[in-house]
């Protein structure tokens, strides 16, 4: 316990990160035991900045595959290099190593990135990685994965558009950790880290932009709200204004900052700008700001 203690401080200070210490110590169990781990979570709570900070920690390198439904098995495991397999055949120095094929020779860290986009069929091309630590490159060789090797996916929530259903043998193979929206006090923390605020206003910003967010998580015509990245960017945009007190200018800053963050649920007949004007003037009619 007093060294996954010591481990959750060396990642928080080494990463800037707030918080998080019961996740981050599921993640350290999980890597102890030799699991894959798979971490759920919104978009924006820090899913990617978790992985990198315990890969560094165990002082894995990192290899990274970001996932869509164009993502194959090429893509992931690695490829022959056509014009190279011509002038020198079926050689090593032919073969161009993916993401998983380093991570297993290197005894890095595979982090996948939405593996719930990933196509079923590339799925299944981890399986044996995942399960035997093996992987067999056709004409090449078998590769046995070297004793540091470990895997970290990511996971958007399914209702989220564009994710596909993980398969029952691939999610046989995690481990599972769940990431929410961080505390109030905690998002503040963030924000004022950083959005760098400096000024005498600096908690007055983080508390109005983390509550602005938060409302756009809890309005019935929102589907997906927006993640801290939202309150950051309007409590850095807000500190460039002379008058911090203005509600044109917490509306307009909003909208700016919140457009591209949140989705609306189907069939509402306000756009956006109208939702996120409502949400900034009723928070700020709610405050003593």
């Amino acid at each position: 316990m007093v060294k996954s203690v010591e481990a959750i401080k060396e990642i928080q200070e080494k990463f800037s990160i707030i918080g998080r210490e019961d996740e981050l110590k599921k993640i350290i169990l999980a890597h102890s035991i030799g699991k894959n781990i798979l971490i759920e979570g919104e978009v924006g709570v820090g899913k990617t900045t978790l992985a990198r900070g315990v890969a560094s920690y165990f002082d894995a390198d990192f290899y990274r595959i970001d996932c869509s439904e164009d993502t194959l098995t090429h893509n992931l495991v690695g490829y022959w290099d056509p014009p190279l397999v011509i002038s020198k055949g079926y050689v090593e120095d032919s073969y161009r190593y993916g993401p998983l094929a380093s991570a297993m020779l290197d005894g890095g860290c595979l982090f996948i990135n939405e593996i719930n986009r990933m196509p079923e069929i590339t799925q299944n091309a981890l399986l044996t990685a995942l399960d035997e630590k093996i992987l067999k490159i056709p004409k090449l060789k078998t590769i046995h994965a070297s004793k540091d090797f470990f895997t970290i996916a990511t996971l958007n929530p399914s209702a989220h558009i564009g994710v596909t259903v993980l398969g029952e043998a691939i999610k046989d193979r995690f481990v599972w950790i769940k990431l929410d929206y961080q505390k109030p006090e905690e998002e503040r923390q963030i924000i004022i880290q950083e959005a760098e605020l400096n000024s005498g206003n600096a908690d007055d910003l983080a508390m109005l932009s983390q509550r602005i967010i938060h409302q756009t998580r809890n309005n019935t015509s929102i589907r997906r709200g927006s993640s801290i990245r939202g309150g950051i960017d309007l409590a850095a945009i807000m500190n460039q204004h002379d008058d911090i007190k203005s509600s044109k200018n917490w509306v307009e800053a909003a909208i700016m900052a919140l457009y591209n963050k949140i989705e609306l649920e189907d069939g509402i007949s306000r756009t956006k700008p109208e939702v996120i004007s409502e949400i900034v003037l009723a928070v700020l009619n709610n405050s003593d700001f």
